[in-house]
């Protein structure tokens, strides 16, 4: 597993190279405001063209799942490029390689954003909150890593499976809650391990809330909806929750 790591990061690293020099070029941000415009106008669209509906439990959770799959990928950086975002963050500054600026005002080309070492940056920049993430051993890393490789599947079928009638209300119920449970759970011990281990005494209350509540909190509220259209879908037996 080292072996395939080391070799993944390598090719990661030359391809992200050879695309510096040229391509589109746009602040991280834009190129985030176009993935979900994609992704949540591209589902509420053709939810429209196959039920003629805009359900508002569909659009809601089309948007959480569209920034939980991306997100899914950032957790896979994770895992490839700790090495990378432990010297970023406890290395000394001058010698640790650290990217400079803000990630998401940095100028990137669509093969930068296919790479790994760009979405490493997220947790390089909020390890500034919570230090586990350059941390290997820790539960912040774990459960994030976890969730990138275990539900990024589930999300892509459940997404689809909102719209298009692959599978009974049932299964498609039964599905989204399996995933919904999941991060609702896990989200809470993550802010039991935050709070218990006082990590919010190292920042400003209010920075705290922006950066480590304001990030997390969508795992909260997000799956509790999810929670009740499922359950409405294996009850109801039918998709009218989201159907109508």
């Amino acid at each position: 597993m080292a072996e395939i790591s080391e070799t993944n990061l390598n090719a990661t690293s030359d391809a992200e190279s050879s695309t510096r020099s040229g391509g589109l070029r746009a602040p991280v941000w834009v190129w985030l405001v176009a993935w979900m415009w994609l992704w949540v106008g591209g589902s509420t669209t053709a939810h429209y063209y196959m039920h003629g509906v805009v359900n508002g439990w569909h659009i809601a959770l089309a948007i959480f799942l569209a920034i939980n799959i991306l997100i899914c990928t950032w957790e896979m950086s994770l895992y490839f490029r700790i090495d990378d975002i432990e010297q970023w963050v406890h290395g000394p500054r001058e010698s640790s390689g650290r990217p400079r600026g803000s990630l998401y005002t940095s100028r990137v080309t669509i093969g930068e954003l296919l790479g790994t070492r760009l979405w490493a940056r997220v947790w390089s920049e909020y390890a500034r909150y919570d230090p586990s993430y350059a941390d290997r051993k820790s539960f912040g890393f774990a459960i994030d890593v976890g969730n990138g490789f275990s539900t990024i599947v589930p999300s892509l079928l459940f997404y689809v499976a909102m719209t298009v009638p692959l599978f009974s209300p049932l299964v498609v119920g039964l599905l989204g809650l399996l995933i919904f449970y999941q991060k609702f759970y896990c989200t809470c011990l993550y802010f039991f391990t935050y709070i218990f281990n006082r990590r919010h005494h190292l920042h400003p209350l209010r920075a705290v809330l922006a950066v480590v509540g304001g990030s997390n909190g969508i795992w909260l509220i997000f799956p509790a909806i999810g929670f009740y259209v499922c359950l409405r879908l294996i009850f109801d037996g039918n998709f009218d929750i989201i159907w109508r």
